[in-house]
């Protein structure tokens, strides 16, 4: 441990199989039975559960779970597991233990995760399904799964049309979860634009005169690529950029004078951005360490700004 140092290393939970003791029912619940839509839990406990923690599909007698819920019910709410349970759903499932690690942990906080036709809805803790809507809809992922631009660009248009939040919970091979908010942002920026013939606020100035970036030069100069373009959207836009080769992307991109404030955005292009969530976790971190929001240009006939940004449960 540095010397000075205070803080100790946060503990990592370890999700063990088996019952605790503490605040046990007097009465032992029963594991759930295997139905043809899921995991049975009768009444009482059933109503218990669904009730408080809107856990479970409520059916004639009981509720039904899916796995994670399963899970869940165990670590949290004192439920059993039949005999090899975990084992038959490994071998089911490669990815179950970490579906079921990210459900605990969106599940966090006292939020509440209901599994809607393969997907996640997310209530506060304050509410519940059967008060309103959900606030956000939530997906998964492990850590190397490949980034899918368009697939992530499409479920962020759709779920942000229903007026939800979309959150993606990563698995890392530690079992740790990371969790990130998407939403698309249109930047804007008080600036007037440069033009070809006027554009006092691009270049550097040193030794008495201003030196040109290659991708102010093309643009002023009307190179037609996609750099240019993008650059020629953003001016029009009224924002500023500079080159971001020390926080590890495209731009900085300013929305007054430098000398006004900072940038509020760190810009990447799609062929640039991250191949995976690991990359994204890299860029993302140090993007927020700055106090700044990392966003991927995507052009698709139009250009689209996605913004990623880590989410803590419960905030």
């Amino acid at each position: 441990m540095a010397e000075g140092r205070k803080s100790k290393p946060r503990i990592r939970p370890t999700r063990p199989i088996g019952l605790s003791k503490d605040s046990a029912p007097t009465k032992p619940n029963k594991p759930p039975k295997a139905i043809n839509e899921g995991w049975f839990i009768p009444e009482p406990l059933s109503n218990r559960l669904h009730q408080k923690s809107a856990l479970g599909k409520p059916i004639d007698g009981g509720i039904v779970l899916t796995t994670e819920e399963v899970m869940f019910c165990h670590w949290h709410r004192h439920v059993p597991l039949p005999d090899g349970w975990v084992e038959a759903r490994l071998e089911e499932d490669s990815n179950f233990a970490h579906k079921a690690v990210a459900y605990d942990v969106v599940r966090s906080a006292g939020e509440k995760v209901v599994p809607v036709d393969g997907k996640w809805l997310r209530w506060e803790r304050e509410s519940h399904p059967s008060k309103g809507p959900p606030s956000a809809e939530v997906r998964w992922a492990r850590s190397k799964e490949t980034l899918a631009i368009d697939d992530l660009l499409l479920w962020t248009k759709q779920v942000s049309s229903k007026e939800l939040k979309c959150e993606f919970a990563i698995v890392d091979d530690e079992m740790d979860v990371t969790i990130y908010r998407m939403d698309l942002i249109e930047p804007k920026g008080s600036l007037d634009p440069a033009t070809k013939e006027k554009y006092p606020l691009l270049g550097v100035d040193h030794l008495s005169r201003k030196f040109l970036r290659q991708d102010e030069l093309d643009w002023i100069n009307g190179v037609e690529n996609p750099v240019t373009d993008l650059f020629g959207e953003l001016n029009s836009r009224g924002l500023l950029m500079r080159p971001g080769f020390k926080y590890g992307c495209r731009w900085r991109v300013y929305t007054t004078k430098i000398e006004a404030g900072h940038a509020p955005y760190l810009m990447q292009m799609e062929h640039d951005s991250p191949s995976d969530w690991e990359g994204v976790c890299l860029s993302v971190r140090l993007a927020e360490g700055v106090n700044k929001s990392w966003v991927i240009a995507i052009d698709r006939g139009g250009w689209k700004f996605l913004r990623i940004s880590r989410h803590l449960p419960g905030r």
